[in-house]
């Protein structure tokens, strides 16, 4: 349970510090009964594991001031102490919110984190895991997931050639590709307008490349050639002549001529392997490229990202189980998918290589505030796979809507009086989240399977 000890301390009565504290204490009481009744009652707790999956909105950054005081972070740990696991998002660069999130849980809390993912797409964020000690064995395995060689995640819109450092376009005589197109564009303080997107404008045929000084024709690795009679360490190579294309060949520029955008995923995913009990699980902890509901080529590319981080999840786990048959250990991932609805092709992209989200979080009817958007996930690898003694057997999964406790609209005058209600409702996410926690409850013993197993085994000769 979390520790209230900043609430003990009371101030002058009508001081602002005081009707905060009295508000926290009010806030606490009504999600704790709230808590109770949400969570399946009846339930043997040493015989479950209880993972929670959270987007904390910007959890460490200074919007609307951030997390300003203890109120909020008291709500959020409240909420957390009801799980045994749970995979935390769009934690930033200063994690001085979240270790004061976890002071609160107590001493009976630790966590694991990624470092900030660089790059536009990846916003800053780390991953994290925080965890009971009580409930939970972290089996000392963690990390990063990267795809091999070849099997990057390619940008929705091609990859880009930096036009600077000697590369240029030489187009057609007379050629003038100025003119109106659509875009998104962003207003500045300033009064300034900035391209919120790329605009893409055909080139006409006759457009050449200018080359700089160091490029070069790779001729790939794996290519067949012949080597001239009595020499070592040289090779014939036949290049055609005017054209030059095809799977052999590579143009190969002298310094950081391309824009990889996504070499790798754009929120790199995180990987932590825990014991309860009897279940031992590997979680992959997620953060999918959103980029835009509306743009098909974003859309694809986060259907693409999806993809691929199952197919490499799937291989992984094939690939212990090719090692080891007897292995028990059941894979899932978890997190922020950015999936539109359980119908969308990006719920078609998570639902291969092996993964299954069970029916009873595909029944949620959505992960954000508005309960209108199936953003968040949990699927598991092949689920009904024999894994001998350990079974994948989810007793109960659901979201929890804090805000029908805490920061609830018709308090919009304690808060902020000042607001329309979009504007505080807006306020309130950054105080909280505008993604509700997801969390699936799993049987954790299976101590009479594994003693049938035991039963089971034949006497050595």
């Amino acid at each position: 349970m979390p520790f209230y000890s900043h609430l003990k301390k009371s101030h002058p009565r009508g001081s602002e510090k005081e009707e905060q504290r009295k508000r926290t204490i009010r806030g606490i009481r009504r999600l704790r009964d709230a808590l109770a009744d949400h969570f399946p009652a009846g339930t043997d707790r040493t015989k479950t594991l209880r993972i929670g999956t959270w987007n904390i909105r910007e959890f460490g950054n200074t919007k609307y001031s951030g997390r300003d005081s203890y109120e909020p972070l008291y709500y959020m740990a409240e909420i957390i102490s009801n799980f045994d696991i749970a995979a935390i998002q769009e934690v930033r660069d200063n994690m001085k919110e979240f270790l004061y999130l976890l002071d609160i849980l107590g001493p009976d809390w630790s966590y694991i984190a990624t470092d900030v993912t660089d790059g536009g797409a990846g916003n800053g964020e780390r991953m994290v895991f925080a965890y009971n000690k009580n409930r939970v064995h972290f089996r000392n395995i963690a990390g990063e997931l990267t795809l091999p060689e070849g099997e990057k995640v390619l940008a929705s819109f091609g990859e880009r050639i930096r036009l600077e450092n000697g590369i240029a376009l030489q187009m057609p005589a007379g050629t003038d590709l100025s003119g109106v197109y659509d875009a998104r564009s962003d207003k500045k303080s300033s009064g300034s307008i900035k391209l919120a997107q790329d605009v893409e404008i055909p080139l006409p045929d006759g457009t050449s490349l200018v080359l700089p000084d160091g490029s070069a024709l790779a001729v790939t690795r794996g290519t067949e050639v012949t080597r001239p009679p009595g020499t070592r360490g040289q090779v014939n190579v036949r290049v055609p002549q005017g054209r030059v294309e095809g799977k052999d060949f590579r143009l190969r520029f002298p310094g950081e001529a391309l824009d990889q955008s996504f070499k790798q995923f754009a929120r790199t995913p995180y990987i932590v392997s825990f014991q309860a009990g009897w279940l031992k699980i590997d979680l992959a902890t997620v953060h999918i490229y959103f980029g835009d509901n509306e743009d098909e080529r974003l859309l694809a590319q986060r259907k693409r990202e999806i993809l691929q981080l199952t197919e490499s999840l799937g291989d992984r786990a094939s690939k212990e189980l090719k090692k080891n048959p007897d292995n028990s250990v059941i894979t899932a991932v978890l997190g922020d998918f950015n999936i539109i609805s359980p119908q969308h092709q990006t719920m078609e992209a998570l639902e291969q290589n092996g993964f299954v989200v069970p029916e009873k979080i595909r029944a949620i009817p959505g992960s954000n505030v508005d309960k209108s958007k199936a953003y968040d996930q949990i699927a598991f690898w092949e689920p009904r796979r024999n894994r001998g003694y350990a079974r994948v057997e989810v007793l109960d999964a659901n979201v929890f809507d804090f805000f029908e406790h805490v920061y609830r609209l018709d308090e919009r005058d304690i808060y902020q009086p000042e607001r329309t209600e979009g504007s505080y409702k807006t306020w309130r996410t950054y105080k909280m989240s505008d993604h509700l926690p997801m969390w699936v409850e799993l049987v954790s013993d299976f101590s009479d399977a594994y003693i049938d197993v035991c039963e089971a085994t034949e006497p050595t000769d």
